[in-house]
Parts: C-alpha cells; sequence; structure tokens
C-alpha cells in the first residue's frame, strides 16, 4: 500500500540513492493519489481550510503578508503574547507547505532528504521532529522505517499536522511544547529544520534536546544567521544574528560533533568525563567568540597572501 513504510525490517538509509529518496519524498505529500507535490498540499490547504484552491495557492505565496499581519494584531512583547500568536497563526501552514513541495522540483533543498543521505549509516529508530510544523518530515521518515514523533508550540500547526497524518494513515505521537516536556533517552534522531530561529533561548532547548535523546541518537539542526532586517523583524519573534551563541555550548551538553550535512549541524549524544567535558566547553567558548573568530579570519588571509 501507497501509505506503508517502504523499508522492511533492519536496513540502513544507504540503501536508497538521492533520486529514490527524492521520489519518496513526493510519494509522503502525495499520498500515491496525486501526481503533482504542489497539487496535493493545495488540495490539503483547501480541505482543511475549507476554501478554494486559489485562495490556498494565494496564501501559500503571499504568506509573509498574512504573518505580518498576525504578528501585527497583539502585543508580542510578552509570553503570553508570544504564545497567542503561535496558538493562532496560519500563515506559517501555508508557507511550509508550498516550501515542501517546492523541495521536490528542486527549486528549495531538500532538507530531509538531504539529512537521510548524511545519516545513511544508521538504522531506522525513532524519530522526533522538533518544531515539526504541519508534519511533511514525518511522513518522509515514516516512509523510511522510522516511528515518528513530532513536537510543536504551535497549536493550530499541531491540529493540522494530526489532521494530515491521520489523513494519510500514519501514526504518530504528538508533544505540545508550550506544555509538555520530551520523554528521556527516548529517541534516536531528533531534527529541528528552522527551529532555532524561533526560539527566544536555544541552550536550555538543547539541553532538553539532550535528555530526550539515546545514548549514541543523533541531533541535526540549522541556525539561519541572515541578518535581522525590519521585514523579517515584523513576521519573527526571534533572530539570531550569528550561530556561535548556541554552537559555543553544545558540545559541554553532552554531545560530539560530526561532519555538517549541507548547512545543517550534526551532534551525537556521548558519556563522557566531567573534566573532558569542561575542558570542551571551554575550548568552544573561545573557538565560537566573534572577536576570535575576526582575527582568525584576518590571520588566514594573509597567510593566503604570504604564500602567493
Amino acid at each position: 500500500m501507497a501509505n506503508q513504510p517502504l523499508i522492511k525490517g533492519q536496513k540502513t538509509l544507504n540503501t536508497y540513492s538521492r533520486d529514490s529518496l527524492i521520489e519518496i519524498w513526493g510519494q509522503s505529500l502525495t499520498m500515491g493519489k496525486v501526481s503533482e507535490p504542489r497539487e496535493a498540499v493545495l488540495l490539503e490547504l483547501s480541505e482543511y481550510f475549507k476554501i478554494s484552491i486559489e485562495e490556498a495557492k494565494e496564501k501559500c505565496l503571499h504568506w509573509k503578508e498574512y504573518s505580518a499581519q498576525e504578528w501585527n494584531s497583539g502585543d508580542r512583547t510578552t509570553p503570553e503574547g508570544l504564545q497567542d500568536f503561535y496558538n493562532n497563526q496560519t500563515s506559517w501552514i501555508f508557507d511550509t507547505m508550498w516550501y515542501h513541495a517546492a523541495q521536490y522540483y528542486g527549486e528549495m533543498p531538500a532538507e530531509s532528504v538531504e539529512i537521510a543521505l548524511g545519516l545513511g549509516h544508521i538504522y531506522p529508530g525513532k524519530h522526533l521532529d522538533f518544531g515539526a510544523g504541519p508534519g511533511s518530515s514525518s511522513l518522509f521518515f515514516y516512509k523510511l522505517g522510522w516511528e515518528v514523533y513530532q513536537a510543536d508550540i504551535s497549536h493550530t500547526m499541531q491540529e493540522f499536522a494530526k489532521w494530515r497524518l491521520n489523513r494519510h494513515n500514519v501514526k504518530a505521537t504528538f508533544y505540545d511544547t508550550s506544555r509538555e516536556q520530551l520523554p528521556d533517552q527516548t529517541f534516536d534522531l531528533i531534527t529541528a529544520f528552522d527551529v532555532m530561529v524561533h526560539i527566544p533561548n536555544a541552550v536550555d532547548t538543547i539541553r532538553s534536546l539532550a535528555q530526550a535523546l539515546q545514548p549514541g541518537g543523533y541531533l541535526v539542526f540549522n541556525i539561519d544567521n541572515q541578518p535581522l532586517t525590519p521585514e523579517i523583524r515584523s513576521y519573527l519573534a526571534h533572530f539570531y544574528d550569528q550561530q556561535y551563541p548556541i554552537l559555543k555550548h553544545v558540545r559541554r551538553l553532552g554531545f560530539r560533533k560530526c561532519a555538517k550535512i549541507s548547512y545543517f549541524h550534526v551532534y551525537q549524544r556521548v558519556n563522557r568525563g566531567k573534566v573532558r567535558t569542561k575542558f570542551l566547553g571551554t575550548y568552544d567558548i573561545l573557538r565560537y567568540n566573534k572577536y576570535v573568530n575576526v582575527v582568525t579570519t584576518l590571520a588566514r588571509m594573509v597567510l593566503r597572501r604570504l604564500r602567493h
């Protein structure tokens, strides 16, 4: 059946090529009922929100304007105001659904596919998508034989994801991170796609994700470090101008740094002694210091010139 996992038994993700994973990504969006992922997401948005296909497409293409309206409709300077935004916004649903369809056509990086390729050596286990949004990544990893779990702070996003995964006959467990803690030592893989940008204290979040991972489990996340422009400020609650304030803390929280996958940081949960952990933490605080990095960059430029 189209909605059953494609991997049976203990097989690693190395079984599949990039092209085959792209096709599986497309199948996870279409349920095997619609030929085109873009058509499929518009149909789902139209059905869920009870609007026309044309209106769904218009909301996808102009999500930023709708998001700015939602953001400016209330006071977002308090935790309560911020949670109210997350609980009631719908613009991000249209944005992420359209974005996920675009990944199939190569118009945007196919992020879940890249992660599956980069971690091809591991066996399917328990996958938590943190900040899961509409659930596309869970649909994809389910197709690859994983047990899927979703965590999100947005009530509207999670209600849509529950409806969508049920529609796809995919069993998943959901966590509302505004009021629930994640279980300890449960997951083999945690992904956080474009999430850290929205979190006021990413370090505390990474600490809780470390506790939720099984020893040897992987944490994969990206940090968008675009400049904070007035346009972005109008529809994003929190935006990190740089990644150093986050990265300098990760290894001291119990992780080993692995090779990056595209623009995603990859860390593995490890158990190490207190002395080594403290040493690595101190080293990373120095390493990921913006002033140290400026000096290092200038020194490298000078050395390159001298070599020529």
